[in-house]
């Protein structure tokens, strides 16, 4: 049997195992893969192109630019940073890893600045509510952090940079038979950084270094039937200045596996997989023997069934199991987590279907868990294709999330009262492709009830209501050489019980343009990113003190150039200007960063 045909074969189910370089095919939308245009909804995917010509050193770094994020980063590389999609809290977006959720979520938000950016071979980043798919924590939107490749390579790298900053990565993908891919990476990252917080009393320098492995086999029974395994895991160290600790440890691993039966016109798959995330603090001078651990688990199995009847309609169905619990073995000041394991059992389906010039889906979801009960979802869509190649799209969707294990039980600070939070979101499209331009806009509002907010340090968590409205507006055109990607964001994110202050830490502005060209041999990059004005809170006071933080903009270059076919350099400069600035509030942001690195292929 042939590579390029094992290859057609795992990709419906493996972007959840592995990187299409092609981005007409979208995995994210409903976890199977379908082409771009039988998608109803905004995606973006950022391609390992893009990523080897922008050379970002973190994840933070890679998807502030997308239209609809923002991040709140306490420093520079390993710090930790939090993830708003479309104004919503950092823990109502849902992060995966090869199509799994993180088993840090278990406890709250993932940390992203945790995640190594030198494994990721794509991203696929879909907005909005898409709770029928995934269940809870979708309510913003949804980012699939892809890990494997479909493509044949074997290469290392070697970067140095600011900060006494070296990165290290080797990646080996390859076929071993005409059944079988097996794929390696393993890597390294270290930065001695600097003084985060500089005003503290604590002149220091607040490094980071991190260490990473995966493992993937792919292979092919027969012309219907495949399988696929894989590992990935990180052990992260990460210097910081805090009251109770300046060092924290942050170990995790995933394991997956699945098979998939296939045929024409007819896909069913099994996936299963476990998760689990340790995290430790302490202060350097008692010795991590003094910390304790918080250690997450998730496990998760999941049964997709679809069937094409014919290219103009899709139907899928499917049942998730999914098991969250903090192990036994955690503790904060010597306190049990009170914590019980918790499951949910999801069903969900959808139908898709083409009747010209529309294109209609409808889909729904119902969730029962173990510990709030059932709660339905259910998404509508209709889209209008229109002429001149423009298209309007139209659609209502549901979420809920579950409040986190941290949120409700962490010792001392008890939230046993807290709700579910529930989301209703309304999003109107518009969108037109040219010759040499194209354009999107979205306008949409999200109406969230019991919306969980952090009360400030030694505090429990509470309860709100927030509406979120906003327009998006996306440009991407060529003009000669250069090929531009532009995106404006308004986001007005009201707390609803605060005055209908604007949720803190979200700009209501957020605009990104970024121009890519190859010249003179080499391939460029440039990109700037402007943030306006946010909220924010000082909790070193009693009560938090409201301020506001300044608006900023950074510029970004870099710039790759292959010295043969198969050695290249790579350089890159990071906040060109020297911008003062902070995502938090008394956390200082980096400064000019210089990059150096080389890439060998074998």
């Amino acid at each position: 049997m042939s590579k390029q045909w094992l290859a057609a074969a795992l990709l419906p189910w493996a972007a959840f195992a592995q990187n299409s370089s092609d981005t007409t095919d979208i995995t994210i939308y409903n976890r199977v893969k379908q082409p771009a245009t039988t998608v109803l909804a905004p995606v973006e995917v950022i391609t390992k192109a893009e990523i080897e010509r922008r050379q970002p050193k973190s994840v933070n770094e890679l998807l502030t630019v997308l239209p609809g994020v923002q991040m709140g980063s306490s420093g520079g590389l390993g710090q930790q940073t939090s993830l708003f999609i479309r104004g919503t809290n950092s823990d109502q977006s849902l992060v995966l890893i090869n199509g799994r959720p993180l088993a840090s979520m278990v406890a709250g938000s993932p940390d992203l600045s945790q995640i190594p950016v030198a494994s990721i071979e794509r991203v696929e980043y879909i907005r909005g509510p898409r709770a029928v798919a995934y269940g809870a924590n979708a309510i913003g939107g949804v980012i699939n952090i892809i890990t494997t490749t479909d493509v044949d390579i074997a290469k290392i790298s070697l970067t140095g940079g600011s900060h006494d900053y070296v990165g290290t990565d080797l990646s080996i993908n390859q076929w071993v038979s005409e059944q079988t891919r097996v794929q390696l990476g393993t890597g390294y990252q270290r930065t001695r950084g600097y003084d985060i917080q500089p005003d503290n009393d604590e002149p220091d320098r607040d490094g980071f270094h991190s260490r990473y492995a995966r493992l993937g086999l792919e292979h092919e029974l027969n012309r219907e039937w495949s399988l696929f395994l894989g590992a990935n895991g990180w052990d992260n160290q990460t210097r910081y200045d805090g009251a109770w600790g300046d060092i924290s440890q942050n170990q995790s691993y995933q394991l997956d596996g699945g098979v998939q039966y296939q045929r024409e016109g007819w896909l069913s798959r099994l996936d299963a997989s476990y998760g689990e995330s340790e995290l430790r603090s302490w202060k350097e001078s008692q010795g991590k023997e003094t910390s304790e651990p918080l250690n997450t688990a998730i496990h998760k199995l999941s049964w997709l069934n679809q069937l094409r009847a014919n290219e103009h309609s899709i139907f899928t169905a499917g049942i998730d199991w999914q098991n969250e619990r903090i192990k036994s073995k955690s503790r904060s000041f010597g306190n049990a987590f009170n914590a019980p394991d918790r499951d949910n059992l999801g069903l969900f389906a959808s139908a898709y279907w083409q009747l010209a010039p529309f294109s209609f889906e409808l889909a729904g979801r119902t969730d029962d868990n173990e510990q709030f009960g059932r709660h339905n979802t259910w998404q509508a869509t209709t889209a209008l294709e229109l002429p001149a190649s423009h298209r309007a799209t139209l659609s209502y969707g549901t979420a809920f999330r579950a409040p986190s294990f941290a949120q409700l039980y962490w010792p001392g600070f008890e939230a046993p009262k807290l709700q579910p939070e529930e989301a209703e979101n309304w999003e109107l499209g518009f969108a037109g492709q040219y010759e040499l331009v194209g354009w999107k806009l979205n306008l949409y509002r999200n109406e969230i009830s019991n919306l969980i907010q952090y009360q400030g340090p030694n505090m429990p968590h509470d309860n709100t209501d927030a509406l979120i409205k906003g327009v998006e507006l996306q440009l991407n055109a060529d003009t000669g050489i250069v090929h531009h990607v532009v995106s404006f964001d308004y986001t007005d994110a009201e707390d609803k019980r605060n005055d209908n202050q604007q949720l803190l830490r979200r700009a209501k502005r957020k605009a990104s343009w970024r121009g890519e060209l190859d010249w003179l041999d080499a391939k460029w990059s440039l990109e700037a990113l402007y943030v306006g004005k946010r909220n924010d809170q000082d909790f070193s006071s009693w009560p938090a003190r409201d301020l506001v933080l300044p608006s900023y903009t950074l510029w970004n270059l870099a710039a790759s150039y292959p010295l043969t076919s198969q050695l290249t350099l790579n350089g890159k400069v990071s906040n060109l200007f020297d911008k003062d600035y902070q995502n938090i509030f008394g956390y200082r942001a980096p400064g000019t960063e210089f990059y150096l690195g080389a890439d060998y292929r074998f």
